[in-house]
C-alpha cells in the first residue's frame, strides 16, 4: 500500500493497494464474503445503487472467487498456506469533497480496475457516499479468469496504480497531488508494495501463461516482449521485467525452462496436427519401441540421442520407458494415435469451458441491462417528454445511454420475454457449477495430453525421428 498525502489535500485523488489474506478463524470464502459485504453495505452505497462489477455478480462475488481458486488448485497443483496466500486485492480511491458525483466515481473506479488488471481478473466496484469525501472500494480476485495464474504484485505495482489513477483523474478534470510527499510510513509501505511472488516465480508463471498459445519459439519470445519483458539471448535465455534490476536466466527456473527445453515445448505445443511421423521399420518389420529405447540407453550413441541428451538425461529416458511399459505401448503408431486422441479430448474439454464462459458473460450482461433499465426508467421517460432533448441528454447522457443499451439488448431477444433478475442469477449459478464440474474433465484431459505428448516427444528424441513438415508449411516454403 502506498498512500500520498499533502497538507490541506488529504483526499485529492489518492489510490491505495492492499493485499488481502484469509482472516483468522475464517475460511477463505468467509473472509472474502465479509469484505464484500462491508464494501457493499446499503448505508454506504445508497442501497447498492453505486455498486458495479466485471465478470461476476456483486451478490455472489465471494462464491465465484472461491470457485476460481479451487479450479486454479486443480489445474496447476499449486497451493499456498493461508499466511502467504493473497486471495484478493483491495484498491481504494479517495476524491476531493464536492468535486465528483457518486456515479462518476463508480465509473472511474471501474475504468481504473479494468486498466490495472488488464481485464484478466474479476472485480467489484463499490462507491461509498456515507462520508464527507466520496471514495471507492475495488476488490479484485487474485486468481485470473482462466484460473491458471495469479496477479503478479511486483514491487512497483502500487506506483503503477497511482500513475494510472492520476492519468484518469486528469482526463476527467479532477484534482491530483502534484509532486507528492511520501508519508512518514514510507519505508513500511514500500515494503508492502514490494510484496508478491519472487522474480523467479513471476517469470515462471508468465512463461506458463504465454507459452501454450505460441506458434513457435520466435512467437513465444515476441509474446514475452509484449508482456513487458526484455529478452536477452546468448548461450542462455534471460528475461527482465519492468522494475527489475537484473535479468533472470530461464534456466534458473528448472530443467523445463532452459532455452532448449522452451524450444522443445514450443514444438510439442504445435501438437499432432502439425507433424506426421513415419513408423519405424527394420528389415520390413515394425520395431518394438521398448527394445529400441533400451538399446539406445545402453549404447548412448547416435546423433538423435545426442541431441536429445542435451535437454534430457538417462533418468528421463527411464521414466519414458516405464510409462510405455505400464501402458503396453510397444508400437510407435499406437503411441502417436493415443497422443492424438488425448489432444482431441483436451480440445473438446477446452471448447466446452469456453462455451460456458461465453454464456456466463451473456447472462451477466443481460442482468446488468435489466438492472440499468429499471434504474433509468424515470429519467428516460422524462427525456422522451422533454422539449429540450439536447440539453436534457447533456445532463443525463449516461443514464439515457444505459437505458437505450438495455432496450437494444431486449430487442435482440427476438420477441422472447425479458427474464427476471432472479432467473438469471439462478442460471449463472448453474453455469458456474457446471463449469466447476467440467474443469475436472478439463484438468484430466490436459494432464493426459501432456503425458502422452511428452512421452512421444521423448521417444522422437531418443530414436532421432525428424518431424515431417505439414503441407501448408511446405507450400509456404516453396512460395519463398
Amino acid at each position: 500500500m502506498v498512500r500520498y498525502t499533502q497538507k490541506g489535500d488529504s483526499f485529492i485523488a489518492i489510490s491505495q493497494l492492499y493485499p488481502r489474506k484469509t482472516m483468522r478463524r475464517r475460511t477463505r470464502q468467509q473472509s472474502m464474503a465479509e469484505r464484500h459485504e462491508y464494501d457493499q453495505k446499503p448505508v454506504k452505497t445508497n442501497d447498492g445503487e453505486w455498486v458495479s462489477s466485471y465478470k461476476c455478480s456483486p451478490e455472489t462475488a465471494a462464491e465465484e472467487f472461491e470457485i476460481s481458486k479451487k479450479i486454479y488448485t486443480q489445474l496447476t497443483g499449486r497451493k499456498q498456506s493461508p499466511d502467504h496466500d493473497i486471495i484478493m486485492y483491495l484498491i481504494m480511491q479517495s476524491f476531493k469533497p464536492g468535486e465528483i458525483s457518486p456515479e462518476q466515481a463508480n465509473r472511474l473506479g471501474y475504468e481504473l480496475a479494468m486498466k490495472f488488471t488488464g481485464g484478466k481478473h474479476q472485480f467489484v466496484v463499490a462507491t461509498h457516499v456515507d462520508k464527507a469525501h466520496i471514495h471507492t472500494h475495488i476488490e479484485f480476485n487474485s486468481t485470473n479468469l482462466n484460473c491458471d495464474g495469479k496477479f503478479q504484485n511486483v514491487k512497483n505495482s502500487a506506483f503503477i496504480l497511482r500513475r494510472l489513477n492520476d492519468e484518469l483523474c486528469r482526463a476527467h478534470g479532477l484534482s491530483v497531488i502534484e509532486n507528492p510527499k511520501p508519508s512518514a510510513k514510507k519505508r513500511k509501505e514500500l515494503a508492502a508494495a514490494q510484496y508478491g511472488v519472487s522474480h523467479k516465480e513471476q517469470l515462471r508463471q508468465a512463461i506458463d501463461r504465454v507459452l501454450p498459445g505460441c506458434r513457435d519459439y520466435e512467437d513465444f519470445l515476441a509474446k514475452m516482449r509484449a508482456e513487458g519483458y526484455e529478452v536477452k539471448e546468448g548461450k542462455t535465455l534471460s528475461f527482465r521485467a519492468p522494475g527489475w534490476d537484473r535479468f533472470t536466466r530461464s534456466s534458473k527456473l528448472g530443467s523445463s525452462y532452459t532455452k532448449d527445453a522452451l524450444r522443445e515445448r514450443c514444438t510439442t505445443r504445435r501438437g499432432h496436427s502439425t507433424t506426421a511421423q513415419k513408423p519405424f521399420l527394420r528389415d520390413g518389420r515394425t520395431v518394438n519401441l521398448l527394445i529400441d529405447i533400451q538399446a539406445k540407453m545402453a549404447a548412448g550413441k547416435g546423433a538423435g540421442y545426442e541431441r536429445w541428451a542435451k535437454i534430457f538425461n538417462l533418468k528421463e529416458a527411464a521414466k519414458t520407458l516405464n510409462f510405455l511399459t505400464e501402458n503396453g505401448l510397444t508400437d510407435y503408431d499406437e503411441l502417436a494415435a493415443r497422443a492424438a486422441q488425448a489432444g482431441d479430448r483436451f480440445d473438446a474439454a477446452s471448447r466446452q469451458i469456453k462455451q460456458l464462459e461465453a454464456r456466463m458473460a451473456e447472462t451477466a450482461q443481460l442482468k446488468t441491462h435489466i438492472i440499468n433499465y429499471s434504474k433509468t426508467r424515470e429519467v428516460y421517460a422524462a427525456y422522451k417528454k422533454s422539449r429540450h432533448k439536447k440539453e436534457f441528454r447533456a445532463e443525463h447522457g449516461a443514464e439515457i445511454a444505459q437505458h437505450e443499451a438495455a432496450k437494444r439488448a431486449f430487442d435482440a431477444l427476438g420477441g422472447k420475454p425479458v427474464p427476471k433478475v432472479a432467473q438469471l442469477s439462478q442460471e449463472y449459478a448453474a453455469l458456474l457449477a457446471e463449469k466447476q464440474e467440467q474443469y475436472a474433465e478439463y484438468q484430466a484431459a490436459r494432464q493426459d495430453m501432456l503425458t502422452y505428448r511428452t512421452a512421444k516427444q521423448n521417444v522422437d528424441k531418443i530414436l532421432g525421428v525428424e518431424p515431417v513438415e505439414p503441407e501448408q508449411n511446405q507450400e509456404q516454403a516453396t512460395d519463398r
